[in-house]
């Protein structure tokens, strides 16, 4: 997406809270699930674990 489709969403979303202003305890709640899910899904490194999967598939695929 372009930053014109981010500016299009976000005009779009307005104008719907606007017409139904019902929805924004709603909408509030999941943008805020939104944004609580893309901090937290930077998946932590573990060299230990990646070494082991590198093996075995070594083992497996290349060596056999």
């Amino acid at each position: 997406m372009t930053n014109k489709s981010y500016e299009e969403a976000i005009v779009s979303l307005q104008n719907l809270l606007s017409e139904k202003g019902e929805l924004g305890p709603v909408v509030s709640k999941r943008i805020d699930e939104i944004t609580a899910e893309l901090q937290t899904s930077s998946k932590p490194f573990d060299p230990v674990h990646r070494i082991k999967c590198g093996f075995n598939y070594f083992k497996t695929e290349i060596y056999e």
